[in-house]
């Protein structure tokens, strides 16, 4: 008896210790993790991302209905010391109309400094190169600096730890200010050229998961939906948006290289890419 007594009392002080030892690891709040990923924006050089993002649509233009699917995978590097950058991107549009039709598109582009070099790829001719500027802005809005951005006043929810690409992260739920995600949204269809007034009604829902490395607070994984309805010149079109994005080898040393033949590229103006 004395002995199974012994048995459950060691028992229970080891558990107590257990739990002592897991406890005394300092748990982070959402403002510090909020606080460390603006301030690791410093301290960042270098990256390489996977990434895929697309959106479904559909509504009226020009008095007819149609839907649209469109999807781009990209994958690249960038150094934002030497502002150069280099990527791989595939896309495809699906339009559902009175006809139906379906393009890929299959690119690789560099930017050095202020200038773009975007090359088009094609199977049964060789790579046609075309060259531009980018816009001023264009080293403050690629894909990182705009999830800092939309951090800059959030509110994050801890959602735990998880290891991505053998990273120790913390993942938590971020919700920006409507300010932040109305400026975002607002770069992002300027981008695709689209003529439409963006206001707080017109975004119906977003959600926002990060994966932080514990040790920097830099990126390492996001996957964010949106849906949204866009008013384009009388006509109204429903969306929701999806992206998923991975970056790593955080300022590890690149070497980014200007193929001869972008070289020869033709002027064409300004590029958005």
């Amino acid at each position: 008896m004395k002995r199974r007594v012994f048995s459950v009392v060691l028992v229970l002080l080891m558990v107590t210790a257990a739990i002592a030892c897991g406890s005394s690891e300092q748990e982070i709040t959402g403002q510090e993790l909020i606080d460390g990923i603006l301030a690791s924006a410093e301290n960042q050089t270098t990256y390489r991302w996977e990434m895929n993002m697309g959106f479904t649509m559909s509504g009226t233009f020009e008095g007819e209905y149609g839907e649209m699917d469109y999807s781009m995978d990209n994958n690249g590097v960038v150094d934002m010391t030497a502002q150069e950058m280099e990527m791989d991107m595939t896309t495809i549009m699906n339009v559902r109309a009175n006809t139906q039709s379906e393009e890929t598109g299959i690119a690789k582009a560099y930017v050095m400094d202020d200038m773009a070099f975007v090359g088009i790829v094609s199977q049964v001719a060789p790579t046609e190169w075309v060259t531009g500027d980018v816009s001023g802005d264009f080293w403050e809005q690629d894909s990182v600096s705009q999830i800092i951005e939309l951090c800059r006043g959030a509110e994050a929810k801890i959602l735990g730890t998880e290891t991505v690409k053998g990273i120790d992260c913390y993942k938590a739920e971020i919700s920006p200010g409507m300010d932040e995600l109305l400026e975002y949204m607002r770069s992002r269809i300027e981008k695709e050229g689209l003529p439409a007034e963006l206001t707080e009604n017109s975004i119906s829902s977003y959600s926002m998961k990060g994966w932080f490395a514990k040790d920097t607070f830099f990126p390492v994984k996001v996957h964010e939906e949106l849906d949204l309805t866009l008013d384009i010149e009388g006509d109204e079109a429903t969306y929701h948006f999806i992206l998923d994005g991975v970056f790593y080898d955080w300022n590890e040393s690149v070497s980014i290289e200007l193929p001869p033949e972008a070289e020869e590229a033709e002027y064409i103006g300004p590029i958005d890419i």
